[in-house]
C-alpha cells in the first residue's frame, strides 16, 4: 500500500489537491540523511499523522533523491506553524533528527504571497 507522503516511492511531487492562498505559510525542510536510518520510518509516520490532526495544517509536498531531500509543509497561518513547532512529538523528532539521522539540514519559513498550479492533461487516446 502506498503511503500518502513522499517518503515512499510512487507519489507525484506536486499535490493537485492543495488549495493555497496568499497569507498561508510554507515550511521548507531541506535535508541530507541516509535513505532508511533505524527508527526514522516509524517516527515519520507518527509525525505525519500528528501534523494531519493539527488545526491549520494544509498538506505537504516532498522530494527525495538518495540522501538529499526537500519536504515542504503548508500551514494556514503563523499561529498554526507555531503550534506545530511547540508540539511535543515534533520537538522530540527534531531532537532525534539532529542526534541520530541528519548529517545536515536547513529549515526555512516563508509567507506565501502568490501561488500558481499546472498539471498537463493526460489523453489516453492520443495518437
Amino acid at each position: 500500500m502506498r503511503q500518502r507522503w513522499g517518503y515512499f516511492w510512487g507519489m507525484s511531487v506536486v499535490d493537485d489537491h492543495l488549495q493555497l492562498v496568499p497569507g498561508n505559510y510554507a515550511s521548507l525542510f531541506i535535508s541530507e540523511r541516509p535513505l532508511d536510518p533505524p527508527g526514522y520510518g516509524a517516527v515519520m509516520t507518527e509525525m505525519m499523522s500528528a501534523a494531519e490532526q493539527m488545526e491549520g495544517y494544509l498538506g505537504f509536498e516532498s522530494l527525495r533523491n538518495a540522501e538529499d531531500g526537500v519536504f515542504i509543509s503548508y500551514w494556514q497561518d503563523a499561529a498554526s506553524v507555531e503550534a506545530w513547532a511547540a508540539h511535543a512529538g515534533h520537538r522530540m523528532a527534531k531532537s532525534r533528527g539532529t542526534a541520530e539521522w541528519y548529517t545536515a539540514f536547513r529549515s526555512v519559513l516563508c509567507k506565501i504571497e502568490k501561488t500558481t498550479w499546472f498539471r498537463r492533461a493526460v489523453n489516453p487516446v492520443a495518437k
